[in-house]
């Protein structure tokens, strides 16, 4: 969506068919995004948001599965920085806007993806 040249980004995870084998993946993921964007506030390092989210899936067995960063800034573009990743060494400020995204493929399966816009706010976050 583009609202006044501004981006927006969302993906949901639909299942076709039968999903009873890999259904608790989803409420994995889900989990995942959870407590990564529940860690979010101001003056927090960038990659403890992508390395919560990872701890989640590591635990349980799909974290390898997880091959993408957590998520992106958004603004003018649908991707800006800063890349919400393992590698970003800056901190959260109000007024960013960004994804969170974790998820999951599976070989011979298909994939699971939760990804919410996030803005920091001067006490910790609100989910767009």
């Amino acid at each position: 969506a583009d609202y006044h040249g501004y981006k927006s980004d969302l993906t949901r995870t639909f299942f076709s068919g039968t999903i009873r084998q890999n259904a608790h993946c989803y409420e994995l993921v889900a989990n995942a995004q959870d407590r990564a964007i529940k860690s979010i506030s101001p003056g927090r390092k960038i990659s403890d948001l992508d390395r919560i989210a990872r701890k989640v899936l590591n635990e349980k067995g799909l974290g390898e599965y997880f091959g993408h960063a957590l998520g992106h800034g958004i603004g003018m573009e649908v991707h800006e920085e800063p890349g919400i990743s393992s590698r970003t060494g800056s901190r959260l400020k109000p007024g960013m806007v960004f994804t969170v995204e974790p998820g999951v493929y599976l070989p011979g399966w298909g994939g699971i993806r939760i990804e919410d816009m996030v803005l920091v706010t001067d006490k910790g976050y609100r989910v767009l």
